[in-house]
């Protein structure tokens, strides 16, 4: 058995993938036509509100559209998300497959933990072609979900159960939001915060603030 067993659990929109966000304003954009309300989208805008829940973006940008209308455009939201629709716009990260690669090659642990539903999720990373790289993969759906999910406290129970079932000695959590470093400290990981241009920086006490996830290695 190998003695010092790492587990790396990695957020993913915003993390481990680059273009979702473009991807996701042209479906508002879309919805806006269909729907045929008048509001600009705006990329940044939609950056600003990236990593909360697709409830809240359809209030952000429609707030004039009673809730039966936000329902049906939520409805909408995976028939215009096809398979074709998420390649256009999304890729790696930077560097991602590459810290992945060589994480795993070095006999450590490589996990997901995404606040999107187990369809969805699965089809991203099969789509940047990651899936070898990953262990396991918990689809904490706040998207679609009927019930409130705190995902701080979702995150980290996760995490917490994986890292006890599997043994791992230490534990270290990458993402890119204040609640993937917050679900981070609760479990007591070490806590690694992916800054990346153009997207607002929530405020976190992550242990490593890093620019480029080759910066990671260094916990290896």
């Amino acid at each position: 058995m190998k003695k010092n067993k790492k587990l790396f659990s990695w957020d993913f929109h915003g993390t481990l993938e680059q273009g979702t966000e473009v991807g996701f304003a042209e479906i508002l954009k879309q919805l806006a036509r269909e729907f045929e309300v008048e509001r600009e989208i705006d990329l940044t805008e939609v950056r600003q509100l990236f990593g909360t829940s697709m409830q809240n973006y359809l209030k952000h940008f429609f707030p004039e559209v009673n809730k039966s209308t936000h329902t049906k455009m939520l409805g909408r939201v995976p028939n215009i998300q096809t398979k074709d629709q998420i390649t256009a716009y999304l890729s790696p990260a930077p560097y991602a497959i590459e810290v992945l690669e060589k994480i795993k090659g070095t006999g450590h642990t490589n996990i997901i933990v995404s606040n999107s539903s187990p369809k969805h999720i699965g089809k991203f990373i099969e789509i940047i072609e990651i899936g070898h790289l990953i262990d396991k993969i918990f689809a904490i759906d706040r998207h679609f979900s009927k019930v409130t999910i705190d995902p701080i406290l979702a995150k980290a129970q996760a995490i917490r159960k994986y890292a006890a079932d599997n043994g791992f000695d230490q534990v270290i959590v990458i993402g890119d939001r204040k609640t993937d470093i917050d679900a981070g400290r609760m479990v007591g990981a070490i806590t690694v915060q992916y800054i990346k241009r153009d997207f607002p920086i929530d405020l976190t006490d992550a242990d490593y603030k890093i620019k480029n996830l080759r910066e990671v290695l260094r916990l290896i």
